[in-house]
């Protein structure tokens, strides 16, 4: 673990974001998950679930060789472990940074915004329009692969208060048993762009140990890096937010100064953790899996990790069922992701437009603009 401390670095961006429908911090599947414009900095750090895991062990995403309460099942206390308890900051759809202070494990605000903004206040999109009763599309793309799970959620429009609970009422139900992957427009060959075809992926779900009761939650497919254990780190700490302390191997990362707020220990900790994770490399080497890839190359925690092409090239996008008994109006799609490899849950919204009628279809695949 030591000798992977000093060698390998850590990212310093976020990680992942909605990027269909529209969402209001700006992601888009021509982008996949390379996040040009600090779309993936919406989310909340640290949290930790609330009582003892609950999720079922096949869907478990790191450490699947030890299971509940044995020694060294360093993610018992992480967000996925309990799918939907872990508690958020803000509104649901991610505060800018995660937290009111910057700490260098990819917990910055993007340009011109303030560190710890609630995305709600982001403005409005043009709402993608979705019929009741209909099966529509939504998307997301992933800069730095945490593990854990995802599910969509609706929250009304309409005057009252727009919080985790709101969300939390109205959670959505995916459609069929895969998913797709689906390239951005940014695969070069010389000085062409190559439009890659998309294709199908099992999707791993489960309404077991999720909150609210029942709700469908579906694993991240990509299974990130076992380079080591990540026991070898130590038991998981929260950040010290009023505690700065110095390392050179901040300059290293891109940072302006030597010193940071985290605790050293903290920070050493997320430093061991992605390096064995994978960071930077490519895709897994073989025996070098959390799980299983659901397709042959479909592995990694960070690739391109330092470069301008950093983040995964493509998107997973699921079919989702849009509940017929929802009364028309406008609405908040929230997207909300609770990692299993860390103490964080991403979290980005998008404005959809709940109509009578399947004739008012409006939505679909964006466009890749080759």
């Amino acid at each position: 673990a030591l000798l992977l401390l000093v060698l390998a670095p850590m990212g310093v961006e976020g990680h992942a974001q909605l990027n269909w429908p529209p969402p209001r911090t700006g992601g888009s599947l021509a982008d996949g998950g390379h996040c040009p414009n600090g779309e993936c900095f919406w989310f909340t750090q640290p949290t930790s679930i609330p009582g003892p895991p609950t999720l079922p062990h096949a869907l478990r995403s790191f450490n699947l060789g030890v299971r509940t309460g044995e020694p060294g099942d360093w993610s018992a206390t992480m967000p996925w472990r309990a799918p939907g308890s872990a508690p958020v900051s803000g509104s649901g759809c991610g505060i800018s940074g995660g937290n009111d202070v910057m700490l260098p494990n990819g917990g910055g605000s993007a340009d011109g915004v303030r560190q710890g903004a609630d995305g709600l206040l982001l403005p409005r999109t043009t709402p993608t329009i979705w019929p009741r009763g209909s099966v529509q599309e939504a998307g997301f793309g992933i800069l730095a692969n945490h593990g854990g799970g995802y599910s969509y959620r609706l929250c009304r429009l309409n005057g009252s208060r727009v919080d985790e609970a709101c969300f939390q009422r109205t959670p959505l139900r995916f459609n069929g048993h895969e998913s797709e992957i689906r390239f951005d427009n940014r695969t070069w060959i010389y000085d062409k762009t190559m439009k890659v075809p998309a294709f199908p992926i099992k999707r791993t779900t489960t309404q077991h140990g999720t909150w609210p009761v029942g709700s469908e939650w579906a694993r991240i497919p990509i299974p990130s890096c076992n380079m080591c254990n990540q026991a070898e780190c130590g038991t998981p700490v929260f950040p010290n937010t009023s505690a700065k302390f110095r390392s050179p191997l901040l300059l290293q990362l891109g940072y302006h100064q030597d010193w940071a707020y985290g605790g050293l220990e903290w920070f050493e900790q997320q430093v061991c953790a992605q390096s064995c994770s994978g960071i930077n490399v490519t895709a897994c080497p073989p025996g070098m899996l959390q799980f299983q890839e659901p397709a042959n190359g479909l592995s990694g925690f960070f690739p391109g990790y330092g470069t301008e092409q950093q983040g995964f090239a493509y998107s997973v996008v699921d079919k989702l069922e849009v509940p017929a008994h929802l009364p028309s109006g406008d609405y908040l799609l929230s997207w909300r992701w609770d990692a299993e490899q860390s103490h964080q849950i991403w979290q980005s919204c998008a404005d959809v437009r709940i109509v009578d009628g399947v004739d008012s279809v409006i939505s679909g695949v964006e466009p890749l603009h080759l």
